[in-house]
């Protein structure tokens, strides 16, 4: 079927090097970890990849006949659209992410699909091009609007802790200044006292 067997963004995304970044000890730790898309620090975009690598997470087994793919299939797809139903986005992207890599890419390199004629293959077809392929571009957008939203927020956050920090440090310099001047002035009153006690004395 037409668009069934183009290569979809929503199989494992390629990591994405940035040479012009500085190396520091914070970048290399983010390196090591996998990214959780929980992570509100995260761009919206690495979050939506993300949460896209939890889909690529599917193997099949060969002893296991297509046939019983197809029908947990239709249980699959069932229960993303319950996911999105219950306002549960990032479930619902993770499951038709699952859904469209086994039967798009891994589950037609079964041994047996290709003498597997069953009702629910027809079906699953179906639900590809009808229900999974549009609902996962709709699932990327809205995520990536939320992720968005909480990314400003994250900032505007940061931002606000950085000047309260920056204000205190300010009101702490100050101080200091103040300390400093009352010193100096205390010194040049106990010299000008001493002055005037050797002057009277002369």
């Amino acid at each position: 079927m037409e668009g069934l067997g183009r290569q979809c963004e929503y199989e494992c995304v390629r990591k994405e090097d940035n040479m012009e970044q500085p190396i520091t000890v914070s970048s290399l730790k983010k390196l090591a970890a996998v990214p959780d898309h929980t992570d509100v620090s995260l761009s919206p975009e690495e979050r939506v990849r993300a949460l896209s690598k939890l889909g690529c997470n599917v193997t099949i087994n060969e002893d296991i006949t297509p046939r019983r793919y197809f029908r947990s299939g239709v249980e699959m797809e069932r229960m993303a659209a319950v996911y999105l139903e219950e306002g549960n986005l990032e479930n619902a992207f993770v499951l038709y992410n699952k859904f469209i890599l086994l039967f798009v890419e891994k589950l037609p390199n079964h041994r047996d699909y290709r003498q597997c004629a069953v009702p629910e293959k027809q079906d699953i077809m179906k639900k590809l091009k009808d229900v999974a392929f549009p609902r996962t571009d709709e699932l990327k957008k809205a995520l990536l609007k939320k992720y968005g939203i909480e990314y400003q927020e994250h900032i505007q956050g940061k931002n606000k802790m950085q000047a309260e920090y920056l204000k205190k440090f300010e009101q702490q310099q100050m101080i200091e200044e103040e300390k400093k001047r009352i010193a100096q002035m205390r010194q040049q009153k106990i010299e000008m006292e001493q002055f005037n006690y050797f002057d009277l004395q002369s």
